[in-house]
């Protein structure tokens, strides 16, 4: 062979190790890469199935004025369209107000907002705050404006009366209650009882 055909066999096999070396070393490993990460995004999406639902949730809330709220379920999940609003199940709460009164709720659920503190109860809503019992559907409560509104079948009951109303308000700092219908030619039912004192 001359010197010419040399030169060339030697780029021929040149370029042939080169092909070699680019295929096992970039395609070969992008595979196993790609292999990989569809390994990876199962084992994420199996995760993330497993904590969808949560159990034994419980959020703790304090203002600057020394009022506390505290918020348990058995299970719950994030909402799905808003991340700050957790939706529960089976839930009980408890506002301790700093001057020493509690207030209580249990409700069947509940929707809560991590960034707020607004619960949103729903289904048999049941809230005791000392001698007060109210009974409702509904309940809508802002513990930064220490309200709560009781709404849809409600029943109130004390020591002294008992009534049925389609709302109550009720402001926890300065005690004030307004009690609404829906329809306004419909009266408030309201039962009294009034307790003899003896000598």
């Amino acid at each position: 062979m001359d010197k010419k055909s040399y030169i060339q066999i030697s780029i021929i096999f040149g370029i042939i190790l080169i092909v070699v070396f680019v295929y096992f070393g970039y395609f070969k490993d992008s595979n196993i890469k790609q292999v990989n990460n569809e390994v990876y995004q199962k084992d994420q999406k199996i995760i993330k199935g497993n904590d969808d639902l949560i159990t034994e949730m419980s959020y703790y809330s304090e203002d600057n004025k020394g009022n506390r709220y505290e918020i348990n379920s058995e299970s719950g999940v994030i909402n799905p369209d808003n991340s700050n609003l957790i939706l529960m199940d089976k839930v009980t709460a408890v506002i301790f107000l700093f001057n020493g009164e509690k207030i209580s709720i249990s409700s069947k659920k509940a929707a809560y907002n991590d960034d707020n503190n607004d619960t949103t109860f729903s289904g048999s809503v049941d809230m005791v705050y000392g001698d007060h019992k109210i009974n409702a559907e509904n309940m809508d409560l802002s513990f930064r404006n220490q309200t709560a509104v009781l709404y849809d079948k409600v029943n109130y009951k004390s020591s002294l009366s008992k009534l049925s109303a389609d709302k109550i308000l009720v402001n926890f700092l300065n005690k004030n209650t307004k009690i609404e219908m829906n329809d306004e030619k419909n009266n408030i039912l309201i039962q009294t009882s009034l307790k003899n004192v003896g000598n």
